[in-house]
């Protein structure tokens, strides 16, 4: 016993952490703080069942989100619990799940050799199905498919949709799910959300053989609780009802996957759904410095519902928080960029030690740009490059066709984007007939009707598109650069075609936010440049595109982009977040939608990534294509305590209200700024 507490090292955990591990028996509930060391009471948790309780390891199921974690999560129990053949059974909820089914899926009619069904395989059977109920007015293959996922991480099943007479979608996506999964069935098929759905089918209908799979896992733990929806938490509840000792891990005020169902009030209703549960909170936070976590706890506490905990930390009071803001969101970024160049040079800071984060997937435009220019190399974590984006990269075509009708890469990837009717077979015809004749495949198109290989709507449709093309070229020539590209987007209907091949919401919104960008960029360089023509601009963004020389070093130092979701359990000793407006972050549309909880909370996960040093930036305007608005600060950043800033906070308000006070003295201090960085590159 005692060797195995001195292998556990439960001497060098605090106390709370120590009563994480050792609270066995009943439910319990660990709020654990952002930083407090989390990873390491769970896998603790588990070695010490093993080690000190003796409880055999094939009595233990720990269920975090992703096979990522889980294969974390056994190697560090591994490493801890050495010797003996047995392991604890650790995985994703839906893992659990197929395992489950492999033993019991024949109690509702289905055979033990099921297949599981991806994506793919859902989007054709979802197909079939809108096809034989004429649907496709009402939704896409992948929109309808969205709407069942949601529909079935919810808990719902087609009869309660079917009920929903108020609402004629539901009623139809009812009927859409019934058949849907009538047809899984006579496939022996399963879907993704179904490796949950059905064990809970299961667990209604026959209890007794559930019950009695379910008793052999005496010791249930679950990581990542915030994140758990309807269906994972009422699992969880069958399985542990033989025993009673479950411990839910978590943070509700790091919940922010919403829009993929997860439930807060998973964790804020915790100890109603399991009584007698105790609660640990985590809050010694082994990361950030005390004003980092002043301000995270000053933010958080605005939040309505929640739990409830303060952060402290072990690092002193560090240094204070920063404010920068700029005349606009390219001046703000370019200041970003120059106090992280003096950071470095200053303060010898790696770039690897530094994270921009952001809203929005789109923001990550103009600071990609401001650091290629600068010669700052970067590295886009968790998502594209923008110009790189699928959505971008189609829109850009357009561009190089009409500035170079000769282009065939371009013309192949948008001849049938947005869809006007030019299939494979067109395509096919249309490069034999221009090889056969030595012509561009553009100059065959503009007489697209002569040929007797193209049918009468096909043949339209490839003149049509020649003629825009020849048309806009013109434009292009005499018009300037943003309102002539702005023209030919909206005559081509891109925003909605990018956003109809999304299904979720948040996809479309980011899809559309992403063609927006590229406008704006459009124009912004066309403001700045109103002689260049559209062959500077796309020599411009060939540039941006060209991918980034290595330095033969191995291991090149790079700053960290990422949109704050992307961001979420890491950690960086120089962190800037950047954009943090009013409807931008919060964002608009959540705020809309009643999110600003949520919003809050992602803003709190941003500032909890930071560990030394933690900067926010606005644009004091912003301009989409020829409206300039101005901006006033975050609310977020307006919750906290201007004390914790250096130098000007942010302030409330109206920009353009504000502006004059502050212009003397920003005036003044960029000045000073921009002397000092002089002196620090020539070495003074």
């Amino acid at each position: 016993m005692a060797g195995a507490l001195n292998a556990l090292a439960l001497d060098s955990l605090n106390a709370h952490q120590r009563e994480a591990v050792t609270l066995t028996e009943g439910p319990l509930l660990v709020l654990a703080g952002a930083g407090s060391g989390k990873t390491r009471v769970v896998t603790t948790r588990i070695a010490y069942l093993i080690l000190a309780r003796r409880v055999p390891p094939g009595e233990v199921l720990a269920m975090t989100f992703t096979n990522k974690a889980a294969r974390e999560m056994g190697g560090r129990v591994a490493s801890m619990v050495k010797g003996g053949r047995e392991r604890p059974s650790i995985g994703t909820f839906h893992s659990f799940g197929v395992r489950f089914l492999r033993r019991h899926i024949e109690l509702l009619g289905y055979g033990p050799d099921f297949s599981i069904y991806d994506e793919h395989d859902q989007l054709q059977v979802v197909r079939e199905v809108l096809g034989e109920m004429d649907a496709q007015t009402w939704y896409t293959d992948k929109s309808a498919l969205y709407a069942l996922q949601r529909a079935k991480s919810g808990g719902l099943g087609p009869q309660e949709l079917l009920q929903l007479q108020d609402s004629p979608s539901d009623v139809l996506l009812g009927a859409v799910y019934r058949e849907y999964q009538r047809i899984l069935r006579e496939m022996n098929a399963v879907d993704f959300e179904d490796l949950l759905q059905l064990p809970m089918r299961v667990c209604r209908d026959h209890p007794e053989a559930a019950g009695r799979y379910f008793e052999r896992f005496r010791y249930v733990l679950v990581d990542e609780y915030q994140d758990t929806n309807k269906t994972q938490h009422d699992l969880l509840r069958h399985v542990t009802a033989p025993h009673g000792n479950v411990c839910a891990v978590g943070d509700d005020d790091q919940s922010i996957y919403a829009w993929r169902g997860a439930d807060p009030g998973n964790i804020l209703n915790f100890e109603e759904d399991f009584p007698g549960t105790r609660v640990i909170r985590l809050e010694r936070n082994y990361r950030s410095t005390d004003t980092i976590l002043s301000a995270a706890n000053q933010l958080i506490a605005h939040n309505p519902e929640r739990k409830g905990k303060t952060l402290h930390g072990i690092r002193g009071p560090g240094k204070p928080l920063e404010w920068i803001e700029g005349d606009d969101e390219r001046d703000e970024l370019e200041k970003v960029v120059t106090h992280l160049k003096l950071n470095k040079l200053r303060a010898g800071t790696s770039l690897s030690s530094v994270a921009i984060l952001y809203r929005s997937n789109f923001q990550s435009r103009g600071i990609e740009e401001v650091l290629r220019e600068e010669a700052i190399p970067y590295l886009l974590v968790g998502g594209t490059r923008f110009y790189d984006r699928r959505e971008i990269k189609d829109a850009v075509a357009y561009l190089r066709l009409v500035h170079n009708p000769n282009d065939e890469v371009s013309l192949n990837r948008v001849i049938n984007f947005p869809g006007r009717g030019i299939g494979r077979t067109t395509r096919a015809r249309l490069l034999e007939i221009a090889r056969r004749e030595s012509q561009p495949c553009m100059a065959v198109m503009r007489r697209a009707r002569g040929y007797r290989e193209f049918t009468g709507p096909a043949a339209q449709s490839l003149e049509s598109l020649a003629a825009l093309l020849d048309r806009y070229r013109a434009r292009f020539e005499r018009e300037p650069l943003g309102e002539a590209f702005r023209a030919l987007l909206s005559e081509l209907g891109i925003h909605r075609a990018v956003e109809k091949e999304k299904s979720d919401p948040k996809a479309k919104e980011t899809a559309v936010a992403l063609v927006h960008e590229l406008e704006q960029a459009t124009d912004l360089y066309a403001r700045r440049h109103p002689q260049a023509r559209l062959k500077a601009y796309l020599e411009r963004i060939a540039l941006y595109t060209m991918p980034e020389e290595p330095d033969g070093r191995g291991g090149q130092p790079m700053v960290r982009l990422m949109t704050v979701h992307s961001a979420k359990g890491l950690e960086f000793p120089h962190v800037y977040v950047i954009g943090m407006a009013e409807d931008v972050f919060p964002h608009r549309r959540s705020l809309e939608e009643g999110g600003e909880a949520e919003e809050r909370r992602l803003a709190y996960v941003a500032i909890t990534r930071a560990e030394k040093q933690l900067v926010f930036s606005m644009g004091k305007e912003r301009r989409r294509l020829r409206e300039v608005i101005p901006q006033r600060p975050s609310r977020f950043v307006l919750e906290i305590d201007p004390a914790l800033f250096d130098g000007v906070p942010p302030v409330a308000g109206d920009a353009a209200a504000y502006r004059p006070i502050q212009e003397q003295k920003k005036a003044a201090a960029r000045s000073r700024f921009f002397d000092q960085l002089r002196k620090l590159q020539a070495g003074g």
